[in-house]
């Protein structure tokens, strides 16, 4: 659901009492998360303003203005310019109008220079990426492969070497997978894709590409962090996509951040759920 600033703040005031000190915001409704301004007791937040998506291939109530091919770059840099340290383009997605499979959004080229500009700029790129055309993506430089169904092991490698975090959201997908009425083709795909995952994850936490927690529209950061056990990262691996590896990737200034848990969440993700005591930027929340 479309959120205004009020009901923003509110979540990011909630976040941070269940022992969240940091939040990348990959798009939000007319990035109303660039409105928000940073008071004690809120997680300190990167934001990535508007989705960048053309006319019928991204949810309407949330993409706001559509972006044309012609104007994805003055778009990207105009959300630089209202103060996002991201930009967020969704690179491949469903045409919900003719209720087709997802397919490329923008040309290769267009998000080449799109990445290009962001960078000169000071910025950095988030994809939204479903497809094996995640490994044109990582070609051109994108920062971040969000989902990234459709990556391979030459993919994950490529990451690697160019130093590419990937959010792969397993909440989400799971999700997608537990919809009812979904197309038997759609459904065969998500499972192929979640065994791939599955493979691929442990690869690519063992080569150091930054792993992230993340978790779009569904679930919450404790049950990534131990679905992302469950899909064969070591606990320690695990909990590093929601503490080390974020913060080394983000790189964020040391802050005043301790989260402290009953019990080792590296032998029971579950702990993440009740800290037992929280300082967010050197105010005690619990």
């Amino acid at each position: 659901m479309p959120l205004d600033r009020s009901a923003a703040r509110t979540n990011l005031i909630a976040w941070a009492q269940t022992g969240i000190t940091l939040v990348r915001d990959v798009g939000s409704p007319r990035g109303v998360s660039l409105e928000l301004e940073w008071e004690p007791g809120m997680p300190m937040l990167q934001a990535a303003g508007r989705f960048l998506a053309p006319a019928g291939r991204y949810f309407p109530e949330i993409l706001g203005l559509p972006v044309s091919e012609a104007d994805l770059v003055s778009a990207a840099l105009g959300e630089i310019g209202r103060g996002a340290t991201w930009v967020k383009v969704i690179a491949d997605f469903p045409d919900l109008a003719a209720g087709t499979d997802a397919e490329a959004t923008y040309p290769i080229d267009s998000i080449a220079q799109l990445t290009a500009a962001v960078h000169k700029a000071g910025g950095r790129v988030a994809a939204h990426s479903t497809l094996p055309t995640a490994r044109q993506l990582i070609t051109v430089g994108v920062d971040s492969i969000e989902h990234g169904f459709g990556l391979d092991e030459t993919a994950v490698r490529d990451m690697a070497r160019r130093g590419t975090a990937w959010t792969p959201t397993i909440g989400a997908l799971l999700a997608l997978l537990d919809a009812p009425h979904l197309p038997p083709g759609r459904r065969q795909s998500l499972q192929e894709g979640r065994e791939r995952l599955a493979e691929l994850l442990p690869l690519a936490a063992g080569l150091g590409v930054p792993v992230l927690a993340g978790t779009d529209v569904t679930g919450s950061i404790p049950v990534e962090v131990r679905l992302l056990s469950e899909m064969g990262l070591k606990a320690t691996d695990a909990l590093a996509t929601a503490s080390v590896w974020p913060r080394r990737f983000f790189g964020t200034a040391p802050t005043a951040d301790i989260v402290t848990y009953h019990h080792d969440p590296r032998e029971d993700p579950d702990q993440l759920r009740n800290p037992a005591a929280v300082v967010v930027g050197a105010t005690r929340l619990r």
